[in-house]
C-alpha cells in the first residue's frame, strides 16, 4: 500500500490517495470493465466529495440547441454577477470517457461564486460512442451558441471564457484552436486545470507518477486515449496535441498543475509553448496533490486555493 514517494504528499492529501488505494485492490481493474460500469463507479467515487456546495444565486439546467443534436448544459449565477459581465464555459473531465454535469458540481459553484463570474457546464458527448472529433465539435458548437445567446444569457459575447479539467482542458484548447482556425471570434481567457495536452506517456512526471500510485496511472490514460480517438494518426493532430500545434494568436490563460500527476509535465511544456508564441500565462504549481485534486476540495485545501486561484484570474481576466 506504501509507496516511497509517500511523504511527498500534502497531508490531507495523504489519507484520500491510501483509500483510493484500498479501492483499487478490492476491484476489477478499470480498464477491463465496459465505459457504462466505469461511469457509475466514477459517478459514486465523487457525489461523496460533492458536499458543502458553495452558495450560488441560481443554477438552471437545460439544453444548447445545437447539431448534431441537443447537448444538457448547466448555467451557475452568483449573486455577484453583473448583466453584461463575463461567461467562463467549462468542460467536465473524465478521460472523455466518464463524467457528467454532477462530475464537478462543487467546483463549478466555488469557481462562480468566487469569481463573480456565471459559468456554463457543458455535457459534450462521451468516447467511445462519440470518437474525436465528436466532443471536440460539441464543445466548439457550445462555445458559438454561447456567443450567440450572449444576450440571453446575460453575459457580453466579447467575455467569454473557456475551460476545463484534465480531458476538459484538453477539448477547451483544441475547440480553441479550431475556432481561430476558422478565423472566428477566440475565448477571451483560457481556465486549464490539469489538462492533458499531448497524447503521450513518456514524460519525467509520467515516469515518477504514472504507476497507478497516485491515482491516473499511464495504463489507464492509454486505454482513455484508445477509446477517445480514431486511431493512432490522431495522437498527432493538434486538436487532439496541442503542444504539437502552431499556439499563435491563442488567449491568455491560468494553468493550474498537480505536482504529484503524470500529466504535470504537459501543463509546464503547454505554459512554455504559449508564452513563446506570444499569449500570456500565468501557472501555478500545487506541491503534494495527485491528479484531480480539485475534485476533492471539500476536504483538501490545495484543491480549494487552486479553484479560488482560478477564479481570482478568471474575474482580473474578463474586468480588466
Amino acid at each position: 500500500m506504501s509507496d516511497p514517494l509517500d511523504s511527498q504528499l500534502d497531508p490531507e492529501m495523504l489519507p484520500i490517495v491510501m483509500a483510493m488505494r484500498q479501492r483499487m485492490a478490492e476491484r476489477t481493474p478499470m480498464v477491463t470493465i465496459a465505459p457504462a460500469a466505469m461511469r457509475e463507479r466514477a459517478a459514486a467515487d465523487f457525489a461523496v466529495w460533492n458536499r458543502d456546495l458553495p452558495e450560488v444565486a441560481e443554477v438552471r439546467d437545460f439544453f444548447l440547441d445545437v447539431a448534431p443534436q441537443p447537448l444538457r448544459a448547466r448555467l451557475y449565477a452568483p449573486s455577484s454577477a453583473s448583466e453584461g459581465g463575463g461567461l467562463l464555459i467549462h468542460f467536465h473531465g473524465g478521460g472523455w470517457v466518464i463524467g457528467d454535469l454532477d462530475f464537478e458540481d462543487r467546483a463549478c459553484r466555488l469557481v462562480a461564486a468566487k469569481s463573480g463570474t456565471k459559468l456554463l457546464s457543458v455535457d459534450y458527448r462521451l468516447a467511445p460512442e462519440a470518437k474525436f472529433p465528436e466532443p471536440l465539435n460539441d464543445c466548439v458548437n457550445a462555445i458559438r451558441w454561447a456567443r450567440a445567446n450572449a444576450r440571453d444569457l446575460g453575459v457580453s459575447a466579447d467575455k467569454i471564457a473557456v475551460g476545463g479539467a484534465s480531458a476538459g482542458a484538453n477539448l477547451a484548447m483544441g475547440a480553441t484552436l479550431a475556432l481561430r482556425d476558422a478565423g472566428e471570434a477566440l475565448p477571451a481567457f483560457m481556465v486549464l486545470i490539469y489538462g492533458l495536452f499531448a497524447m503521450r506517456t513518456d514524460t519525467a512526471s509520467y515516469r515518477a507518477y504514472g504507476a497507478g500510485n497516485f491515482g491516473l496511472g499511464g495504463d489507464a490514460l492509454e486505454f482513455f486515449m484508445n477509446l477517445y480517438l480514431r486511431d493512432r494518426a490522431d495522437r498527432a493532430h493538434p486538436y487532439a496535441s496541442p503542444i504539437l500545434g502552431d499556439l499563435r494568436g491563442m488567449p491568455p490563460a491560468f494553468l493550474a498543475v498537480a505536482g504529484m500527476d503524470p500529466l504535470r509535465d504537459d501543463s509546464i511544456e503547454l505554459a512554455e509553448a504559449l508564452r513563446k508564441a506570444g499569449s500570456r500565462v500565468e501557472m501555478r504549481e500545487y506541491a503534494g496533490v495527485i491528479h484531480g485534486f480539485t475534485q476533492f476540495s471539500a476536504g483538501v485545501g490545495k484543491g480549494r486555493e487552486a479553484l479560488e486561484d482560478a477564479a481570482l484570474a478568471l474575474r482580473a481576466a474578463l474586468t480588466a
